[in-house]
C-alpha cells in the first residue's frame, strides 16, 4: 500500500512541476544579431546565470509591456526609452526593480531565482556600475547566449495577461512597503 501511495505521489509531483516547466524553451530562440542602444535608446540585457529553477523562464516586463523570457543561462536584450521604468519579473510571484536609463547607455539586470511553494520565484537586481568590470560578471556576461523572442512568447503573454496583471497588483502593493534602501535600483551612471 505504502508503494502505491509513493508511485501516485510521485505521479502527481511530476504533472504539477512539469505543468510549471511552462513556458517552455520554444519561447525563446538565440539571437545572433548585435544589439546597439543607439543614441535615443538604452539597451537593457536581462541576464539569468544562476541555474536554480533552470526549467522555469522568467517572464520580464516593462510597466505593462511584455518584454520577453529569460531563460537559465541567457541575455534578453531589451530597447528602452530613456527615462524611468518599473521592470517586473513573473512567475509564481511577481518582484520589482525601478530603474532610471540614459540614452545611448547599456544596462545589465540580473534575473535571480529562488525557491517557491511551487515553482522557482524570480527577483531582479541591477548590476551596478561598480560591477561590471568584476572577473565574475563578465563571464556571466560572456557565457550567455544572446535570445530573442519566438511569437509563441507573445502570444503567451496575451493569454496569461489578466493573470499577470493580478500578480503585478498583489505584490506591488507587498513591494512598495519595503524601504527605499531594499527596493533594487538601476541607477543613469549604472550603463557603460
Amino acid at each position: 500500500m505504502r508503494n502505491l501511495f509513493m508511485v501516485l505521489l510521485t505521479a502527481a509531483a511530476v504533472v504539477i512541476l512539469g505543468g510549471c516547466a511552462a513556458p517552455n524553451m520554444s519561447l525563446s530562440d538565440r539571437a545572433d544579431a548585435v544589439v546597439e542602444p543607439g543614441a535615443d535608446k538604452a539597451l537593457v540585457y536581462f541576464l539569468r546565470p544562476k541555474k536554480v529553477g533552470f526549467k522555469i523562464h522568467a517572464a520580464v516586463y516593462d510597466g505593462d509591456e511584455f518584454v520577453g523570457f529569460v531563460p537559465y543561462n541567457t541575455r534578453l536584450p531589451y530597447l528602452a526609452e530613456p527615462g524611468e521604468h518599473l521592470f517586473m519579473v513573473v512567475s509564481e510571484a511577481a518582484d520589482f526593480m525601478k530603474a532610471d536609463l540614459l540614452p545611448g547607455k547599456t544596462y545589465y539586470v540580473q534575473v535571480v531565482p529562488r525557491m517557491g511553494a511551487w515553482r522557482a520565484r524570480f527577483s531582479l537586481w541591477p548590476v551596478k556600475q561598480s560591477h561590471l568590470a568584476t572577473a565574475q560578471v563578465r563571464q556571466w556576461i560572456d557565457a550567455a547566449v544572446p535570445v530573442r523572442n519566438k511569437p509563441g512568447a507573445y502570444q503567451w503573454a496575451a493569454n496569461n495577461r489578466s493573470s499577470v496583471m493580478q500578480k503585478k497588483a498583489a505584490y506591488y502593493r507587498k513591494w512598495q512597503t519595503k524601504p527605499a534602501d531594499r527596493q533594487p535600483y538601476l541607477a543613469p551612471e549604472d550603463g557603460e
